[in-house]
């Protein structure tokens, strides 16, 4: 990859505008840069699902099923990935397209993940980034760790919703937008992974209730039971 411009090695101030979940840089820089496509491979999948099981389990003080922490290890990715497509399609911005080759990642101990887009800029599309690059990760975590596929698929829903959340809240202008793509999604690759009911509830649950003292996340289909 040739030298890249030192100004498109920092965060997009426009997108950080909305939050730490929509930050991506242009371009990698100095560091441990790796693309996303490695997320496929089970060693490195597997490192990041014994990240976040390592640390749940000294949080709640006792072990914690692997499938749990790579249902809680998803919601973090898939957050982290579809809010920048979605907060530039509310503010109208072109942004490179994700894809799992030219999308790139840093490990950290906590907090989102560093990113960085680095093809060229286009039109936004958060329906192709849900098929293209979240549904393959998706996949590969349930094939690895017995999640069901109504699980993740509301995982990604979830993550949807919340960046739909979070551009309302630092762009109150904008929410309206941000609602409508996410209804648009539901009605696309979305499609029965949950509903709006003034907010969105998904139809199934996370999994992460099963930490003792996690509790039920505000969109989750058990909350009101």
């Amino acid at each position: 990859m040739p030298d890249a411009d030192p100004a498109s090695t920092v965060d997009d101030p426009v997108l950080a505008g909305l939050g730490p979940f929509f930050s991506i840089r242009r371009a990698i820089g100095p560091g441990a840069w790796r693309p996303l496509r490695e997320l496929l491979d089970e060693p490195v999948l597997a490192d990041r699902v014994r990240h976040v099981r390592t640390a749940l389990t000294q949080l709640a003080g006792v072990e914690v099923e692997p499938r749990v922490a790579a249902s809680t290890m998803s919601l973090g990715l898939f957050a982290r990935l579809v809010a920048p497509v979605l907060g530039a399609t509310a503010l109208g911005v072109p942004l490179p397209r994700p894809s799992l080759d030219d999308t790139w990642w840093q490990p950290v101990e906590s907090g989102p993940w560093p990113l960085a887009l680095t093809g060229p800029d286009t039109e936004p599309d958060t329906a192709g980034t849900l098929t293209d690059v979240l549904a393959p990760l998706a996949e590969a975590l349930a094939d690895r760790y017995s999640l069901s596929r109504l699980i993740l698929s509301g995982n990604i829903a979830s993550a949807v919703f919340g960046a739909v959340r979070m551009v309302g809240t630092a762009r109150p202008e904008l929410a309206s937008a941000a609602r409508d793509i996410g209804v648009s999604l539901l009605a696309g690759p979305l499609a029965g992974t949950g509903e709006l009911r003034g907010e969105f509830v998904r139809s199934s649950c996370c999994l992460y209730y099963r930490i003792p003292g996690g509790g039920y996340c505000g969109d989750c289909v058990l909350a009101d039971r």
